[in-house]
């Protein structure tokens, strides 16, 4: 008996992240945009900017198919990697959800997103990785809340101007998503084994 409610214990304090498995993928499709140019879907580069005669946005999406429905989003993170820029710059950008449909040969206009909430914010100044947290929106995309168009992010503020990331097509430090889940079987499979082990003590 002992034993029994020393497995339950253990199994009640058990963290989500324990029990995790993992997805990093480069995306499924990336670009960027610039009102009446373009289209620069298979550019080597992803621009951004805050000035008005350059409005530049970039626009990343992944396939998340592979992560079983009912998983819990533990962390989710977009990594984007600024290789060059206006010296001396700190420009903020913001990322938003994408909400229209969108295919990478042909976008070039500004695209749908709901302005109204940012996921998270980066303050873009060196040429390194820059982190954006998105796991309230990837969780949102598993549970079909949202349905996953994809991320948008541009400057928004601070004192920079243009910003150049690496795009898929670079071949080099390219942009990927990391996340950490915990599949819907994940605790209820290690529930059973450890309670069946414990009758066989």
């Amino acid at each position: 008996m002992k034993s029994i409610l020393l497995t339950v214990v253990v199994i009640l304090t058990i963290s989500p992240s324990v029990l995790g498995d993992t997805y990093s993928e480069l995306p499924v499709a990336d670009t960027w945009i610039w009102a009446g140019s373009g289209p620069w879907g298979a550019s080597a580069q992803l621009r951004t900017n805050i000035t008005s005669a350059f409005d530049q946005e970039i626009v990343i999406a992944f396939d998340l198919s592979s992560i079983p429905a009912g998983s819990v989003i533990n962390s989710a993170v977009l990594s984007c990697y600024r290789y060059d820029g206006e010296v001396g710059s700190a420009l903020e950008c913001d990322i938003y959800r994408v909400t229209e449909y969108w295919e990478e040969p042909s976008l070039i206009n500004c695209i749908g997103h709901d302005t109204n909430v940012s996921y998270d914010q980066v303050v873009v100044s060196v040429s390194d990785w820059y982190d954006f947290d998105i796991a309230v929106l990837a969780q949102k995309w598993l549970d079909g809340t949202f349905t996953n168009y994809g991320v948008v992010f541009y400057g928004t503020g601070g004192t920079g101007s243009y910003q150049y990331f690496r795009s898929k097509e670079s071949g080099m430090n390219e942009p990927h998503l990391d996340i950490d889940y915990t599949p819907p079987s994940s605790l209820e499979s290690v529930t059973f084994a450890s309670i069946k082990a414990s009758f066989s003590d």
